[in-house]
């Protein structure tokens, strides 16, 4: 039988615990419906309880209720279905950079409100743990054990909380509050919602946002190292100078978008048309005597042209760093090429060794030695035949010889094909003349 408090409230699991308390999920049998019970022997729930009452925000969880038994307090809350952003990143890795920027807007607008009360609460910890995600993809802070009344010449608090990486440097050697630390943690916050980089766990570093997605726009870097700025007048001084910031850039982000997209599928038309220079003369066969050259001028032309659209569209700054890969918390090296330049790379060279590998009777041909006529022969299915001394072909219909008109010696020939059967008899054909039709 599961454990009942104040004859109302069945205990149903243990949702979390730390060194401040536990947090159950509950049913409160009068009402038949979940809650969430924290539980705490210490002087901060009651400080929580004390604050929370007086708050009232669609993204605050609301308070229903808070009794004492034995020896802890307990603090009824609403219970918010869905998901933390920890757990959102944990299973896909990154929010789309719209859906980041519409989030920091409401966590904006939830710290806005914190903000201006009187005197100012300054929330202390944000960071994914303490943010949930509603069914309807809606924001509510929770877990205001740490939250600060900001008073003037007094600190109300002694003990420092927060979490490393998400809170500034002056807030582990300051109780006085600052609303610029809740900029720094929303700077943090932001910064993993686009990357996926947790600034907690080694290299415990916050990188510029262009060197995980190329398609982020450089503003949003100014954005968050103004947020995260080590000191505390280096910051924005509300979150609502930061919203303003984000507003205009998100205005300008379809532009930007489009311009992105346009530049892409310019590269990747290049690309195409690289790859149907180099692939369409093999299909219809290559004399031997056309490769390299001329048959790969058209195709390393292209090449060379599609790098060079490439490098001019891509607009890599000075000193950008390459785009970096994090794979399980375990930072793998820099890539030294980008990835459009080793696929060109690995079809050119696959191109290259292409004639080699596929040296077979079924597609092969070779020059005649000792002349300069060029002849190949193609079976009946329009394949072409390895031309070679002594060699012998079977076939049940009919075999076609090919002259090409480029490589005949002169303007006209005639030509008489002499053929020396098994039984050692000559046969001669009648001759043909040929003349080269001049355009």
């Amino acid at each position: 039988m599961q454990e009942i408090l104040l004859h109302k409230y069945e205990v149903c699991s243990l949702i979390g615990s730390g060194g401040m308390g536990k947090v159950y999920l509950a049913r409160d049998l009068n009402l038949d419906r979940p809650v969430v019970l924290k539980e705490s022997r210490t002087e901060f729930l009651l400080a929580e309880i004390e604050l929370l009452k007086e708050l009232e925000h669609p993204g605050l969880p609301g308070i229903y209720d808070c009794f004492r038994q034995e020896e802890s307090t307990f603090l009824v809350m609403e219970y918010i279905e869905g998901m933390s952003l920890r757990q959102y990143l944990e299973r896909y890795k990154r929010v789309p950079e719209a859906q980041a920027l519409k989030w920091t807007g409401e966590l904006c607008s939830i710290l806005s409100y914190l903000h201006s009360r009187h005197p100012a609460v300054i929330y202390r910890d944000l960071k994914p743990e303490n943010i949930m995600i509603r069914q309807d993809g809606r924001l509510k802070l929770i877990d205001f054990g740490g939250a600060l009344r900001c008073e003037k010449g007094s600190a109300d608090r002694e003990l420092c909380v927060g979490t490393a990486g998400y809170s500034p440097p002056e807030q582990w050697q300051n109780a006085r509050g600052d609303v610029t630390w809740d900029v720094y943690g929303l700077g943090a916050v932001l910064h993993e919602m686009l990357t996926g980089a947790n600034p907690a766990h080694p290299p415990c570093e916050r990188r510029p946002v262009g060197e995980y997605d190329r398609s982020l726009p450089a503003a949003l870097d100014k954005v968050i190292r103004k947020c995260t700025a080590p000191e505390s007048g280096g910051r924005y001084q509300s979150v609502e100078e930061l919203w303003r910031e984000l507003e205009g850039i998100g205005a300008a982000n379809p532009f930007l978008r489009g311009l992105y997209l346009c530049r892409q599928i310019l590269i990747l038309l290049c690309s195409g048309i690289t790859a149907f220079c180099f692939i369409r003369p093999l299909l219809r066969g290559i004399p031997e005597e056309q490769f390299p050259f001329p048959y790969l001028e058209r195709p390393l032309f292209s090449l060379m042209f599609t790098l060079l659209m490439y490098l001019v569209l891509s607009g890599r700054r000075k000193n950008k760093q390459y785009l970096l890969r994090q794979e399980k918390n375990i930072w793998l090296t820099r890539k030294p090429f980008s990835g459009l330049l080793s696929v060109l790379l690995s079809l050119t060279a696959g191109l290259l060794l292409f004639p080699t590998l596929c040296a077979n009777t079924a597609s092969a041909c070779a020059e005649e030695e000792g002349t300069a006529l060029w002849v190949e022969m193609r079976d009946d299915q329009g394949r072409k035949l390895l031309l070679k001394n002594d060699a012998v072909y079977a076939t049940d219909t009919s075999v076609r010889f090919e002259l090409p008109a480029k490589r005949l010696p002169c303007q006209g020939l005639d030509v008489r094909i002499v053929a020396v059967g098994e039984d050692g008899n000559v046969y001669n054909s009648r001759v043909f003349r040929i003349r080269v039709r001049e355009d």
